[in-house]
């Protein structure tokens, strides 16, 4: 399964002193395979103590409330990050660096989507 990401971009001009944002849409494959499970025993698993199929639960009832997303949202975007594929965001720092503000609830609504397609392909096993 594909999926866009809004991105953002922001550029500052010296001379006029001003910002533009550009906003743009990147592409990525949403992986459910094992290799999202080794991602995650790789980089968080060690600190976070639970495996990616039970931090995946614990994600799908946050995102269905606005404060408990708030809260655990560093913790939502590393699921997230563990079920993209791309080469354009090798590092969970990378892909954190495509958040803004503008775009933030946009990326939240992705993670809902994207779980959502997860425990589709979960219950089919």
């Amino acid at each position: 399964m594909i999926i866009t990401l809004p991105t953002v971009k922001k550029t500052y001009d010296e001379q006029t002193e001003t910002t533009t944002v550009t906003r743009e849409d990147l592409k990525v494959e949403i992986d459910t395979s094992f290799k999202a499970h080794l991602k995650w025993e790789e980089q968080f698993q060690s600190q976070k103590g639970i495996d990616l199929t039970e931090m995946t639960a614990k994600v799908s009832g946050w995102v269905k409330d606005a404060k408990k997303a708030a809260l655990h949202m560093s913790d939502m975007l590393r699921v997230l990050y563990c079920y993209i594929n791309t080469d354009q965001l090798p590092t969970f720092s990378d892909f954190v660096g495509i958040l803004e503000p503008e775009n933030a609830l946009e990326v939240i609504e992705k993670i809902g989507k994207v779980l959502a397609e997860t425990g589709k392909t979960i219950a089919k096993k």
